[in-house]
């Protein structure tokens, strides 16, 4: 940005200081810090955005037919098909979509030789992966403690090839901070799963309906990708080339690999200790917790990896840039956290019925400490694989590691819901290994990102002790959702009473209110 230009914005923020409006240009500037990412960020944002709103509003009515006709135990078996599917995408896509989107290449020509390597090299990996699997479908289904789900296994994993067509397609679109074929896709699973899942679980009643479901969607979605993308694969390939994406992407397989056993072990050993009854409890309230939280984070994430990636060159530009989006992402992400801490009963018996009550403290835990980890740990992850540092996630992953692995190994001699909250619980200690490590980085110190989010943690707290101090009285559903619009009405009079908060908070309305709506 130039010196006249900050000092027209130096101009426009002080006008906000005395009352007057911020021009959209200024808040763009503002907000992204430079003019070659302004439009392309809100751009992004807004189809980000708008695809995750379309689908939230959507999946709620879908969760609570389909947790009504399928049982823990359906659940519990798909959960086991998605162990050995994000296990084998591991060495699938072997760290090319983030290759693509981070790498400063030197020209097109450059880059479209880089996309033939990672698109054939997860081509034929996935296929070669897909056919061991059906081979060994058998033992494999013993190990993962789901022995009758042979068949299941082998044709469920069929997704892996199926997404390995277009997941490059959805790096180039996510390199170029373009989400509105994505958005079209995700319309597409949501139709998918109105005409197609729900009417097979009526049907069939157990998890082939979700399998089924499942593969249509990775086919339909590859399908479109490669019809809109601009992209075609040529008939080229070049081992030394991969030699040296490899030398990027090495990085990111170890740090998956750490992450999905980080993710996946308590899951494998529920699968192992447990009944299917019981993954399936698990696993579906992971999965309603984040569905929430998807709202509002999946709006934001994907656009991380580019935007920061575009600033890898200015670490004070890239410093304030990840404070700004951090900001209006706790703004909305924190409460709504807290909401599904505070009112797990409630959004259990709406959303999944009466036979999913066992899940509701699972809920409700994982959704507090799900938050926090999206608000700091998300948004410090991105920044290493954007300054070209992705061995810093392995060397974290690895310290995690070392904690939760045996965590879970030894909570869970103690039954499930002690090995569940004690799992949970680890995600603090990333927590403080991500604030650590992007103050060593970076120079962004725990304390300005803790005190930058410190006025919506504090509006959080009055949200416990309302919800708290109303909880004798609210013994119906009318009045449980009474007290929670009460909670968020507070929460949002506490931050408008903050004159920078109420600065934000306008602010970032109209430009919800301009782009998205």
């Amino acid at each position: 940005m130039s010196i006249a230009e900050n000092c027209d914005l130096e101009i426009e923020i002080n006008r906000v200081a005395n009352n007057e409006s911020l021009s959209t240009s200024a808040f763009l500037k503002y907000f992204c810090g430079m003019n070659s990412l302004e439009s392309k960020v809100v751009t992004a944002t807004k189809w980000s955005a708008l695809t995750e709103i379309a689908s939230k509003l959507v999946s709620p009515i879908s969760t609570m037919i389909l947790a009504r006709l399928l049982t823990p135990e359906a659940y519990g078996a798909v959960a086991t098909t998605t162990i050995i599917i994000s296990f084998a995408e591991l060495f699938t896509d072997a760290g090319f979509q983030k290759y693509i989107i981070q790498h400063d290449f030197t020209d097109d020509d450059d880059r479209d030789k880089s996309i033939n390597v990672a698109f054939w090299s997860n081509l034929v990996m996935s296929l070669i992966i897909w056919g061991i699997i059906i081979a060994f479908r058998y033992p494999i289904a013993r190990i993962v403690g789901s022995p009758g789900l042979e068949t299941a296994i082998a044709v469920a994993c069929a997704a892996i090839p199926i997404a390995a067509f277009s997941s490059i397609q959805s790096a180039i679109y996510k390199r170029n901070l373009n989400f509105r074929v994505p958005f079209i896709v995700r319309m597409i699973g949501i139709g998918i799963t109105f005409f197609i899942t729900i009417p097979l679980a009526f049907w069939l009643r157990n998890y082939w309906a979700l399998i089924i479901s499942n593969l249509i969607h990775y086919a339909v979605g590859s399908l479109v990708f490669s019809l809109y993308s601009d992209w075609k694969p040529k008939l080229y390939y070049s081992f030394r080339r991969l030699r040296k994406m490899l030398g990027f992407s090495i990085w990111i397989i170890i740090d998956q690999f750490l992450s999905w056993t980080n993710n996946y072990l308590d899951i494998f050993i529920a699968g192992k200790k447990f009944s299917q009854h019981t993954l399936g409890i698990y696993k579906t309230s992971i999965n309603t917790s984040n569905k929430m939280l998807g709202i509002f984070s999946k709006s934001f994430t994907p656009i991380l990896l580019p935007t920061y990636s575009k600033l890898q060159n200015d670490i004070p530009q890239l410093r304030t840039t990840m404070l700004k989006m951090q900001k209006y992402f706790s703004i909305i992400l924190l409460p709504v956290g807290f909401i599904i801490f505070l009112y797990s009963d409630l959004i259990t018996r709406i959303f999944l019925g009466n036979q999913w009550t066992e899940a509701a403290p699972l809920i409700g835990i994982w959704g507090l400490i799900q938050c926090f980890s999206l608000t700091i740990n998300r948004f410090c992850s991105n920044v290493y694989v954007a300054i070209n540092k992705p061995h810093i996630s392995v060397i974290l992953s690895s310290l995690f590691a070392i904690v939760t692995i045996p965590t879970i190994l030894f909570s869970s001699q103690y039954g499930f819901q002690t090995m569940f909250v004690a799992r949970t619980l680890t995600k603090l200690w990333l927590l403080s290994l991500h604030l650590i490590t992007i103050f060593l980085l970076i120079r962004l110190s725990p304390f300005k990102v803790i005190s930058n989010i410190l006025p919506e943690l504090m509006g959080c707290g009055v949200m416990v002790v309302i919800t708290y101090s109303l909880s004798a009285l609210c013994d119906t559903i009318a009045l449980q959702i009474a007290s929670m619009m009460t909670c968020l009405s507070v929460y949002f009079g506490l931050l408008f009473a903050i004159r920078n908060e109420r600065l934000i908070i306008k602010n970032l309305w109209e430009q919800i209110a301009n782009k998205v709506l």
